[in-house]
């Protein structure tokens, strides 16, 4: 990210003030714009004591080290669990389904530097791929597409997917799947992180996706989120203060990487229509497709984010690279 000489050391902590201090709905939009903008151009310094405490606070809650991906370690056969957004809806673990699950997490150390790429606009024309590339651990969101690796990079070590990019996308991978291997071809060998367990919807869709990687010798390992962890990583969320109907992958992926990594940076986090420079922009840097109304706290979730950069917790970079 290249900072500017223009902001006074002053008018940098003023900036800071103003946003631990505010809340989002007080920002008109190019205000909001202005002050972002700003804030990019002022020096940012990791503060290892925040950094610590946010991870601690999330490890009391969640513990995603153990936790975040079903194992044969936190989970037994004949255990019944719930699902973590359709909580009626109950799953027995049975012998066959234990099986699948890898024997432990595969984060039990962890990671020096990791990337968070976002699919948000303001990663087009950025040149942020080589810094991307040079994380030691780089999760991106939804399978999105790699053509654009001088803004958004190539090397990816964990991929989540919604269930219904598999449903809508490669026919719930019923018909041909050799679509499906190709493009998870394209991403080298990233663990494939599903929420199988979230929805009834996404539990059999999930599992050929696994034996589509098994059967066809993928170098990728499809894994699940398990939904206890979930549940306490909304519920912990909520009791900060966001109020949504459902998290985001986003929220999700970032979460996990403030417990795993030791340093983590945010690439693509934008859901405003407009950039720094109140040019509009698209709501991907593939495509403009904005996320269906009403499920998502946006917004919200990225005044976290900011926040969280202005502590030294977290860096979220929005300029180019």
């Amino acid at each position: 990210m290249k900072h500017g000489d223009n902001v006074s050391a002053s008018e940098c902590s003023h900036l800071r003030s103003l946003i631990l201090n505010s809340v989002l709905g007080i920002f008109k939009q190019q205000a909001f714009l202005g002050v972002v903008k700003a804030l990019q151009s002022c020096p940012w310094k990791e503060d290892q004591t925040e950094r610590n405490l946010f991870r601690a606070n999330l490890g009391k809650c969640c513990n995603a080290s153990y936790s975040m991906i079903m194992t044969q370690e936190n989970t037994v056969i004949g255990q019944t669990i719930n699902f973590d957004a359709e909580t009626k809806i109950k799953q027995n673990i049975t012998k066959s389904l234990y099986s699948l699950f890898p024997k432990k997490s595969p984060f039990q150390k962890p990671i020096r530097t990791c990337a968070v790429v976002g699919n948000g606009g303001i990663l087009n024309n950025s040149s942020c791929g080589a810094q991307i590339d040079g994380a030691d651990f780089v999760f991106r969101l939804n399978f999105p597409p790699l053509n654009w690796t001088d803004d958004v990079g190539a090397k990816t070590d964990l991929v989540t997917s919604n269930p219904s990019i598999l449903i809508n996308r490669f026919s719930s991978l019923t018909e041909q799947r050799k679509p499906f291997i190709r493009m998870v071809q394209e991403y080298g060998s990233p663990l494939i992180l599903l929420p199988a367990f979230s929805y009834s919807a996404n539990t059999e869709v999930s599992l050929r996706a696994l034996y589509t990687a098994d059967e066809f010798d993928l170098k990728s390992k499809v894994v699940f989120f398990n939904p206890d962890y979930l549940k306490n990583l909304t519920a912990h969320w909520k009791s900060v203060g966001l109020k949504f109907v459902r998290f985001s992958s986003g929220l999700m992926v970032m979460s996990m990487a403030m417990e795993v990594c030791d340093e983590v940076t945010l690439y693509g986090f934008w859901p405003f229509p407009k950039d720094l420079n109140g040019v509009p922009i698209l709501h991907h840097y593939y495509d403009n497709v904005p996320p269906k109304p009403g499920i998502h706290a946006m917004p919200e979730e990225f005044y976290q984010y900011l926040q969280m950069h202005v502590k030294g917790s977290l860096r979220l970079n929005l300029g180019h690279c």
